[in-house]
Formats: C-alpha cells, structure tokens, sequence
C-alpha cells in the first residue's frame, strides 16, 4: 500500500485546504498517451504476531443517521460517542452531516481536538451529494470532479486515510466505466498531492456489480485508487461473489448489518463467511461498523455489529 503521510501540521492545513480549491487546474491536463499502467490496488498487510488483532473496529457515521437527523446528536458529538458508547478508536464520517464545513477551519479543528480528546483516530470522510463521476455531461463531470477536492483536502486536515466516493452516473457499462475512471484517474492524482486514496464502494446502480467496479478500478489506472466492499448495498448481486471480487483494491471494509436474530447472528448477511473472505484476501486493517437497520436501537445495533465482529474475529484467530 501507498503509505499515507502523516496528518499535516495546524499551520499548514489552511495552505493545504486552498490549494485543493485552486487545483481544478489539473482537469485541463489530459492523461499522458501510452502512458504504462501503474500498479493496481493495495498490497495488504501481514497479519502481525502478538497480541494485534485480525482486524480492528471503526464505527460509520451513518450508524447514527437517524440521531443526526434527528436533532438527538451534533456531528461534533460523534467522536466521543464512538469511544464512550461504543468502545472504538476509529471512526469514519459522512460528508451530509457537514456539508458545508469542508472549508471551515475552525470547526474542522475543533472536530480535530474533539477526536484528540477521546483518543479517536479519524480514518475516512464518505462522500455524497457531489455530482456523479461518471456523468455524461463532460461540464457536470468536471464539476463533480472539482467538487471532490475540497473533501480530499478536508480529509487531509483531520488525517484521514481515505474519502470514498460513488460511481455513478447514466448509460451503458462500457461508456460509464471508461467516464467514471477517467473521474477516479484525476482524483487519485489528488490523492496523490495529500497522501490520500480515493475509494469506491458498491452502492448502487453498477457500482453495486463486482465485477464491473473492479474492472472500473483496474481501468483508473492509479495507485490511489481503490475500493470499499460494502457487506450490503448489492441490490441482485452476489454479495459473497461481489465482495471477492472488490477486495484486491479494498482500502478498507464497511461491515454493513440490518438486524439479529436471538443468537447474534446476521439475518442477512453470513458474517462468518464474510470475514472468512475478507481475512483471505489478507486483509488485516479496520472493518467500520454500519448498522443501518430500524428494529434496534442505533446504540444496540451497533453494539450488536461489534460483538458479532469480535466473535468471528477470535473464532478466526
């Protein structure tokens, strides 16, 4: 894996913000002719010996969208609900409930120090409602593109690893793969810039195909670009074959759950099977909770995610 670098310094993340918004220079410069593929996907992590996990456990934002919605939690709340809640050191946000606090200094630091304070570790910010990268429309493309700038930047700023973005956009497979690679090509040479990778996840429409969205990451063609295999969000597809076919590129995991029957298990989803899968492919690095069921609580569902993680996890141990 492209390392990532370390989280810039106070003084530099308002350079590091504007130069992101002053970069839509980089949509001008085609893809260089017979240009040599570059290396694809991620190269995963050993498991390591001692007493570090299989895996470790993140939370997703969207477990508390109807709490944030709701009025019964503030996005600078989460970070201390992950740790005292839930009992986890990493989280991963969803743009929707800051929308428009990509550029705001002030509140991303104190986002920051809030996350400082509860000995969270930011890992990713999920990005929605920013136009479709694969649209057929070159102006609105090249403005989604644009739009996802300021994200990377954002996520630079909290020390993030990763934004994840959808694949979508109207059209036949063909047509809307070679657009939405074009769309990740150019955001992965931001990536780049700010040591973060730009990741997919199967979250409807084609993106929600596994074999289509790996061939779409393998024709990005960049060494920032990759995956986030989602155990749900496969609408008619094989979750178990999607899944597969994702986790060459995957940066990380969203461990997707709807509810539990009286013995902990997944009603949909085979979570042993899907962490055998998952652990195969010699992924060892954070898999983030997303309960996104209605039957539970968000506090119960979640915390019903996390002990049937921790439970394969050591039975897979």
């Amino acid at each position: 894996m492209v390392p990532a670098r370390p989280s810039p310094d106070p003084s530099r993340r308002e350079a590091l913000v504007a130069g992101a918004l002053g970069a839509a220079a980089l949509l001008g410069a085609a893809r260089p002719a017979g240009a040599q593929p570059r290396r694809q996907g991620a190269a995963p992590a050993p498991a390591a010996a001692g007493d570090t996990p299989l895996f470790r456990i993140s939370l997703a934002e969207w477990s508390v969208h109807r709490a944030l919605r709701g009025g019964g939690m503030e996005a600078l709340d989460f970070p201390k609900f992950a740790r005292e809640k839930v009992g986890v050191d990493g989280i991963e946000y969803v743009n929707v409930f800051f929308q428009d606090k990509a550029t705001d200094f002030a509140w991303l630091r104190e986002l920051d120090q809030r996350c400082k304070d509860n000995g969270v570790r930011s890992l990713m910010i999920m990005c929605d409602a920013e136009g479709d990268l694969g649209d057929d429309d070159d102006g609105k493309r090249r403005q989604a593109v644009e739009n996802h700038f300021r994200w990377i930047a954002a996520g630079a700023f909290l020390g993030c690893h990763s934004i994840r973005v959808n694949a979508h956009g109207p059209g036949p497979a063909d047509a809307l793969r070679a657009r939405t690679a074009d769309s990740l090509h150019r955001l992965g040479e931001m990536g780049d810039r700010y040591g973060l990778n730009v990741i997919v996840e199967n979250h409807g429409g084609l993106s929600s195909n596994g074999a289509w969205l790996a061939g779409t990451i393998r024709a990005a063609d960049h060494p920032r670009v990759g995956t986030l295999p989602d155990f749900g969000n496969f609408d008619d597809y094989d979750r178990y074959q999607g899944v597969t076919e994702m986790m060459p590129y995957a940066r990380a995991v969203s461990a997707k759950s709807y509810d539990f029957d009286d013995e902990g298990e997944e009603t949909r989803i085979d979570y042993h099977r899907m962490l055998e899968i998952v652990v195969g492919a010699g992924y060892h690095q954070w898999l983030g909770v997303e309960y996104e069921g209605d039957r539970l609580s968000e506090l119960d569902g979640i915390l019903a995610t996390k002990k049937l993680l921790e439970r394969v996890r050591a039975e897979l141990s």
